[in-house]
């Protein structure tokens, strides 16, 4: 947004024209013979889909026609923070370039937002005056059961495009290393049985967390004492 690439729109364009190509054969295989096309046949009845949806953003999650999409925008921050980091040079796509492209938002805070809910609720668990009768009051105060339910839906929403819509999904926040990461790895696991077996998580964690340089050390802290963590604004503990 306000820093256009030519370079981004031909090729998000070509990805998706593309899927469309793959979509097209795929229904001529099912058909028994290229140019058949299903027609949809194959896809759940729309009531089922509702159901799954929980009946909550169905104008975006299921395809009628109505909403014509052949790519799927997603990304990971609040709208008000995509908006301010466009200053910064993180801005968002501008879907008035991207044909056949559309844009959500999901929420889901920054690095400084989890460390700030993680602390409490480290807080809250190690604190011997926690009111028992308010304890789940107390946990949902911290926001950390919000911020998990954001990236678990944002995680079910992609995989829903993908497996249902049928849609390439572009997923993204700032710098992709964090929320990106993890709502595009819990998508895999969702579609994907090869990446709940052991060799499949451990590619799942090399392509989508150390190849786009989640900074492990940093976020958890490992073997640093108390006192040496040297005040790391991107470290969890």
């Amino acid at each position: 947004q306000g820093n256009r690439s030519i370079e981004d729109e031909r090729y998000l364009y070509a990805i998706a024209e593309e899927a469309k190509r793959a979509n097209l054969k795929a229904d001529a295989r099912l058909a028994g013979g290229v140019g058949g096309g299903s027609n949809g046949e194959d896809r759940p009845p729309t009531e089922f889909l509702r159901m799954l949806c929980g009946r909550n953003n169905e104008s975006d999650l299921i395809m009628d026609g109505s909403n014509p999409c052949s790519l799927k925008i997603m990304d990971m921050r609040p709208k008000s923070a995509a908006m301010a980091n466009r200053t910064q040079g993180y801005g968002y796509e501008n879907t008035n370039y991207y044909r056949g492209a559309s844009i959500n938002f999901y929420g889901i805070g920054n690095i400084h937002a989890v460390r700030d809910s993680y602390q409490k609720v480290c807080a809250l668990c190690l604190s011997p005056n926690t009111s028992d009768i308010q304890w789940m009051q107390l946990v949902e105060n911290t926001n950390w059961p919000s911020m998990t339910r954001l990236i678990l839906s944002a995680s079910w929403q992609t995989a829903f495009h993908v497996h249902y819509n049928r849609l390439p999904v572009l997923l993204h926040c700032s710098h992709g290393w964090d929320r990106t990461s993890q709502v595009a790895a819990l998508s895999q696991l969702l579609l994907d049985p090869h990446y709940r077996m052991r060799e499949g998580f451990s590619t799942l964690v090399e392509k989508d967390f150390l190849s786009f340089g989640h900074p492990f050390h940093t976020r958890c802290g490992h073997g640093e004492g108390k006192n040496e963590q040297g005040g790391d604004e991107g470290q969890l503990s």
